[in-house]
């Protein structure tokens, strides 16, 4: 009987769709002040981001740029516009960031700045993550040109450059300083991570001959594999947690302590996906909106901090505050992905996307 597994660019990753959302979960505890405990969700996304980009490329690169910026722009300008507007109506919210407009020029253009006390990020303080990915895509984008087979190699290359030369240079230039942080290694891990799942893929196809259509049959690689991912898992959150005070968020600390077990933390979640065939939908449309959640949480946090709630100790109070800036916060980012994200960006790829693709190099 001919084996009916689906290719491996085919399938549908939803345990890593649902870690995307926990991991947007773990940056919103990283702002209530009594937890502080989630900042490493940013180097999973940063992994699952280089995976994703390989994954989605490896059939079909027409428009690769394109599609990304209609994915992450119109989010992130309302966001970046919504934060200057609330910097000339409350600046007093805000502890560093000041209503001025090159600031605000300089945040739609990705170009890193002194905020103030030496530190380097746009408008909207988040959004510094958004500036890698941006970064990210554009390196990305120039080694498909170059080459389609080798692109992640390209990419990995251009970025292990980047670094070693903000790290050579005695005073690098702000954009450098900025792009050349070390956390740009992690999506390297992600390259990585593609290339390791695609032959594990290989490996469980070898061993689980499929005799019936249908989805991936569970009978190929051991199933004490996925005990074992979930202990891997475990102790890489609890790994993760305890080495929150020992991390320099731009030192080269980073990619090993954190970004290491974000790698075993996306592999530890691709492989039980192939065994779980329903992953409970709550969380897979908590990773659907895990973009809007990223960029939307930080201001009910901080307006609930500050005006109703006081996050700076464990408090029956403040448990229930945090309860109520998740739900919120889940709320608006639902609200998001409905309207910009889904039907705005799908206005905006039916206008920007009708050229004839073009070949793969």
């Amino acid at each position: 009987m001919k084996d009916q597994h689906p290719n491996f660019h085919q399938l549908h990753f939803d345990s890593i769709q649902a870690l995307r959302g926990i991991t947007a979960l773990f940056i919103l505890l990283e702002h209530i002040r009594f937890l502080n405990c989630g900042a490493f969700g940013v180097d999973i996304f940063f992994c699952i981001s280089g995976f994703m980009i390989m994954f989605s490329t490896h059939e079909d690169s027409a428009f690769f740029l394109r599609k990304r910026l209609i994915r992450i722009l119109p989010l992130y300008y309302l966001m970046t516009l919504g934060t200057f507007l609330l910097l000339v109506l409350f600046p007093g919210m805000f502890e560093q960031t000041k209503a001025d407009p090159a600031f605000l020029v300089k945040s739609l253009l990705f170009i890193p700045f002194d905020i103030g006390n030496g530190v380097l990020q746009p408008l909207m303080r988040i959004g510094w993550t958004v500036n890698c990915e941006i970064l990210f895509y554009f390196l990305f984008f120039i080694a498909l040109h170059i080459s389609h087979k080798f692109r992640g190699l390209i990419c990995t290359v251009f970025i292990l450059f980047l670094v070693g030369a903000a790290w050579l240079l005695p005073s690098p230039p702000a954009v450098l300083a900025f792009y050349g942080n070390p956390v740009m290694l992690e999506f390297l891990y992600g390259i990585g991570a593609y290339y390791a799942a695609r032959g594990l893929y290989k490996l469980y196809i070898r061993n689980s001959p499929s005799e019936q259509p249908g989805p991936v049959s569970n009978q190929g690689l051991p199933k004490a594999g996925i005990p074992f991912c979930l202990a891997v898992l475990l102790l890489c959150f609890v790994g993760l947690l305890i080495t929150k005070p020992s991390v320099n968020i731009l030192g080269f600390r980073r990619p090993f302590i954190w970004g290491l077990p974000a790698f075993a933390i996306v592999m530890c979640c691709f492989l039980p996906g192939l065994y779980i065939q329903k992953i409970p939908r709550i969380f897979v449309r908590l990773g659907d909106i895990s973009f809007s959640l990223y960029l939307m949480h930080y201001y009910p946090v901080m307006l609930l901090d500050r005006v109703v709630f006081d996050f700076s100790s464990c408090t029956p109070f403040s448990l229930i505050g945090t309860a109520m800036a998740a739900g919120i916060s889940i709320l608006l980012a639902l609200i998001s992905w409905e309207i910009i994200e889904k039907r705005f960006s799908q206005w905006l790829r039916g206008l920007l996307l009708l050229r004839k693709p073009l070949t793969k190099s």
